[in-house]
């Protein structure tokens, strides 16, 4: 009799540890979040430092990426932002507790606030007309990565995990016009608001 009640014991372990972690909502991911600012290599062979930043109203989404030239983030080198509205789907395929969303991109913008030609073409914007200081549409003139400006709907996931304070996409380098990602990215993003 002990040993057929270790048994269950044992059996129901794993699936209590699965209802554990519950599948993220539509009102876990209201806010803004934030990643840590993180290390890149310009073209030039120079550091810059990154931040993104994503916030979820009810049916909207924004997305905010901003690099600077020093690590204490005192000058901003230039921003790109994107948002649109998004939509839930349900729980996502493949990654416990996430949910499926669809978000479409209205807008993709990007301000430099310096003058650096020879950077702006490395990030793929030579074709754009940036001027200092002023946002630019860059939906028609970005020729390439790291601004894969799509018009479809992107397929993606997001997890919110840590007791709501921290949030996660989809990650895996998949085409999300076409398929959705089944894991998640490394960056991170914690709640500010």
């Amino acid at each position: 009799m002990r040993h057929s009640l270790l048994g269950v014991i044992l059996c129901a372990l794993p699936l209590s540890a699965g209802l554990a972690m519950a599948d993220t909502t539509p009102a876990d991911v209201m806010g803004t979040w934030q990643t840590e600012a993180k290390e890149q290599p310009a073209a030039d062979g120079s550091m810059t430092y990154m931040t993104m930043s994503t916030t979820f109203t009810e049916d909207k989404q924004e997305l905010l990426v901003s690099v600077y030239a020093d690590p204490e983030r005192q000058i901003k080198l230039f921003e790109y932002s994107s948002g649109g509205p998004w939509e839930p789907q349900g729980p996502a395929e493949g990654v416990d507790g996430a949910m499926a969303i669809n978000l479409t991109n209205d807008y993709s913008l990007a301000t430099i606030f310096v003058d650096a030609p020879d950077l702006w073409a490395s990030v793929s914007l030579a074709e754009c007309p940036m001027t200092v200081g002023e946002a630019v549409d860059i939906t028609t003139c970005a020729n390439g990565p790291p601004f894969i400006v799509t018009n479809c709907i992107d397929k993606d996931i997001v997890l919110v995990d840590e007791g709501g304070q921290r949030l996660r996409y989809g990650g895996g380098g998949v085409d999300r016009c076409v398929e959705r990602p089944v894991q998640l990215s490394t960056d991170v993003f914690m709640r500010v608001e």
